[in-house]
Formats: structure tokens, C-alpha cells, sequence
């Protein structure tokens, strides 16, 4: 399976789009989700992405890293999750998506619930997205 699939996968998931496709298992490649701050909010996302055939320890495996709500702890922790790597980080919120964007311009980014990604510097054009992240908005 090919990083953009993977990619694409998480991306639909994360915004709950229905797939018409269903994804291919990644054949021996264990892929790696970074999550800052898990929570029982995640369960969906991780539902979706076993429906998709991704089974956390066979082909999937996800780090977590908690900044137990503090704002001063989400860069560091975007940091280390830069440095492991992951394949993906996936961010709830605007504030773990922009430590996530101070924090790598490689690794996809995946943003949920971004009230206003524009306004907040996340992306430059809802038409024209450049750079790492993609998501969906709670407009």
C-alpha cells in the first residue's frame, strides 16, 4: 500500500465521508498513527480504520503521547512525535494541529474539528491546499 492511500484512508475516516472502497491491507508494513492526547473520543476513528482492515499490533499500531490539557506540553509532544516517526499525526482541535505543523512539514497531518483553518494559519486556501495536512472544519 502506497503512504497517500494510507493517507487518504485516514483522512476519510477522520472526517467520516462514506467509503465506497475499501482499503488494502498494508502487506508486512506495520503502520504508525501519531495521537496527541487520546481519549475515548478516538474509539470511532479507531472502529473505522478495523473496518478498513487496520488491526491495531498485525498492521497498525497507534502512539499516543498526553499533555494532560496542558497547552505548554503540545509542542513537545508533537516534537517527539516528529522524531519517532509516524507515519501520520492525527490532531483534534486546533491547538494539537498547529504543534503538530510547528512540529514537522513532512509528515501528513490529519486535523479534525478545525474551527477556522484559514484564520489560524493551518492552510493557506480551502481550494488550493498546500503542504502537509488535510481534515475537515466544524463550520
Amino acid at each position: 500500500m502506497r503512504r497517500r492511500d494510507f493517507i487518504k484512508g485516514i483522512a476519510g475516516t477522520a472526517t467520516v465521508w462514506p467509503l465506497s472502497a475499501r482499503a488494502q491491507k498494508a502487506a508486512g508494513k506495520i503502520q504508525r498513527i501519531g495521537i496527541i492526547d487520546d481519549s475515548p473520543s478516538w474509539n470511532p476513528f479507531r472502529q473505522q480504520l478495523r473496518e478498513l482492515n487496520y488491526v491495531e499490533g498485525q498492521n497498525l499500531t497507534y502512539v499516543y503521547l498526553r499533555t494532560d490539557g496542558s497547552p505548554a506540553q503540545l509542542d513537545a509532544a508533537a516534537m517527539t512525535l516528529a522524531q519517532l516517526p509516524v507515519n501520520v499525526i492525527v490532531a483534534f482541535g486546533t491547538p494539537r494541529a498547529k504543534a503538530a505543523q510547528r512540529a514537522t512539514k513532512t509528515i501528513p497531518i490529519v486535523a479534525i474539528s478545525i474551527g477556522d483553518p484559514i484564520g489560524s494559519g493551518l492552510v493557506t486556501s480551502l481550494a488550493h491546499p498546500v503542504g502537509n495536512i488535510t481534515g475537515n472544519t466544524i463550520d
